[in-house]
């Protein structure tokens, strides 16, 4: 026979009690916090619970509209003037173009004929400036005759002053020298004398002369 005392009975058993002394409540000991009021209608409870606003985080989905581009093609319908294509297509059309030369030197304009999606003339205006170039060439000076007009004297021992004359001597183009002098020479006839005693005899003479080259 098992035992009826055991420890699971023995708690239950306090439970129940406690139960039901609280539900019969003697004298009122136990706490009790619902009243019964009468009145008119029928009595209700009255609870003293007070009631309080507590924030709760709840998440709620919110639809949010968002901008997307969309590419739509329209379809365009345009007229086509074909008379006026072939126009343009068969017209000449000029064009110029204007290049400056480096320096300042000038310009060179060029004027296109277009046509038929090609070039069917070309034409060039060059609108240069002239150039002075300064540049010093030293050249001999040329060839020509000169002149020449001197003194010419000899002496020696003897005679002391033997000659005394004027000299004109022409060079040519060539270099050559021709000498014509004339003066008087001095003729002592007494040597003794230091050459005072004597007499002046004029004289006439001439020569030719011929430049020679000399290997540097």
């Amino acid at each position: 026979m098992k035992k009826i005392f055991n420890v699971r009975n023995v708690i239950i058993l306090i439970l129940l009690l406690i139960s039901i002394f609280e539900f019969i409540n003697p004298k009122g000991i136990m706490p009790n916090r619902t009243k019964i009021v009468k009145g008119d209608s029928i009595p209700y409870a009255v609870h003293d619970t007070i009631p309080q606003e507590v924030e709760v985080e709840v998440e709620v989905e919110v639809p949010v509209e968002v901008e997307v581009e969309k590419r739509v093609e329209v379809p365009v319908i345009q007229s086509v003037d074909t008379n006026e294509i072939l126009k343009v297509y068969f017209a000449k059309i000029e064009n110029k173009d204007v290049l400056k030369l480096p320096n300042n030197q000038g310009t060179v304009t060029i004027t296109d004929t277009i046509s038929k999606n090609s070039i069917v003339n070309r034409k060039f205006i060059a609108d240069i400036k002239r150039m002075i170039v300064t540049d010093t060439v030293y050249t001999k000076e040329p060839k020509k005759t000169e002149f020449f007009l001197g003194f010419d004297s000899k002496f020696s021992k003897p005679n002391v002053v033997e000659v005394m004359g004027l000299g004109f001597v022409i060079k040519d183009k060539r270099d050559r020298l021709y000498k014509l002098d004339a003066g008087v020479s001095n003729q002592v006839t007494d040597p003794d004398n230091n050459g005072v005693s004597g007499k002046l005899v004029p004289y006439l003479g001439g020569g030719v002369y011929w430049r020679i080259k000399s290997r540097n």
